[in-house]
């Protein structure tokens, strides 16, 4: 039987978030800085762009005007997030979610429209000059279902993580088909849906610590769905960049510009899903190793030790109260 010392608190290593939050910063500025700020970023990016106007897809069309589109990608893990907490009874958590969720895309619109810049380096068309990185539809996708994450119990949460994956992945795929976005767009804003993931998470984990801690003999199964994410976003991924190559390489993309090829058009519907694969695949296994641990029918551990009081010795203690 393990002893008392085996268990933890949820989120009891605040510096290990602290290092997720700067890796995922850190990747976020890496994408902009190679896919805005340079000439070869911006070339790719716009090869499969150019790739996703030219090519017709079966899927409907998405009418940039209809603001309704946006209830659409919210509305089911919305109706999901509202069942969970209202079942569990989890106000708290539901509102520190709803805060990420708030967070996540004013943020992406502050970053998009008054802090980033897109240079024109390669020749841009005119309707392409404007900054489009994070994309706000792909955040809305993301942040919608990081919020269920972050409600589900530990037993769902992997589960919650695939098919969010699938759902915000999803959207980013389809909103690069319908040429709203290049690649590196929805990468962004995965990373901006993490991000916040993260600042919520350690909240919820350590505002409410019962909710997010399993018996150590009964822990949920996190390979199966951390296999498949990361399984999928290996591949796809992997997938995608292949598909830059077997367009012919830098001289076959930039023929693709004036004679688009379908390898450019795959590789940007997988590069704008491959990611929010692996983003779902590490947060199913952090998440999973930050859940509280305790044994049957004991308490759940305090996020922070007792305090210490240490007796005064009785020759010490008319000085100790004169102090």
């Amino acid at each position: 039987m393990p002893s008392s010392s085996a268990l933890r608190p949820p989120a009891r290593r605040t510096g290990l978030w602290i290092a997720a939050l700067v890796v995922a910063g850190v990747l976020f500025l890496a994408v902009y800085e190679y896919f805005v700020r340079t000439e070869s970023g911006q070339f790719l990016d716009n090869v499969m762009r150019m790739t996703a106007d030219h090519f017709e897809h079966p899927l409907p069309y998405l009418n940039p005007q209809n603001r309704w589109i946006a209830v659409v990608v919210m509305a089911p893990p919305a109706v999901l997030f509202i069942a969970i907490v209202l079942a569990g009874r989890k106000y708290l958590a539901g509102l520190i979610a709803l805060g990420t969720v708030l967070a996540a895309n004013i943020s992406t619109q502050i970053l998009k429209y008054g802090m980033l810049d897109r240079p024109d380096l390669v020749g841009n068309p005119s309707y392409w000059i404007n900054n489009s990185l994070p994309s706000g539809h792909a955040t809305m996708a993301a942040s919608a279902v990081v919020a269920v994450f972050l409600v589900a119990s530990p037993r769902a949460r992997p589960a919650v993580g695939v098919f969010g994956a699938l759902w915000g992945g999803g959207w980013g795929a389809y909103l690069f088909i319908e040429a709203w976005h290049r690649p590196s767009d929805m990468i962004a804003a995965y990373l901006v849906a993490a991000i916040w993931g993260l600042v919520g998470g350690w909240l919820i984990f350590r505002a409410v610590p019962r909710d997010n801690t399993v018996i150590t003999d009964a822990e949920p199964d996190v390979a199966p769905a951390a296999g498949v994410c990361w399984f999928l976003g290996v591949i796809v991924s992997l997938g995608g960049a292949l598909c830059l190559v077997f367009a012919g390489g830098w001289t076959g993309l930039a023929r693709s510009m004036d004679d688009p090829t379908l390898w450019a058009w795959a590789a940007g519907a997988l590069l704008s899903f491959g990611p929010a694969m692996l983003t779902a695949a590490v947060g199913i296994n952090f998440f999973a190793a930050e859940t509280g641990r305790r044994m049957r029918g004991a308490e759940v551990p305090a996020a922070h030790s007792p305090r210490v009081v240490y007796p005064i010795p009785p020759e010490l203690r008319e000085l100790y109260e004169r102090v």
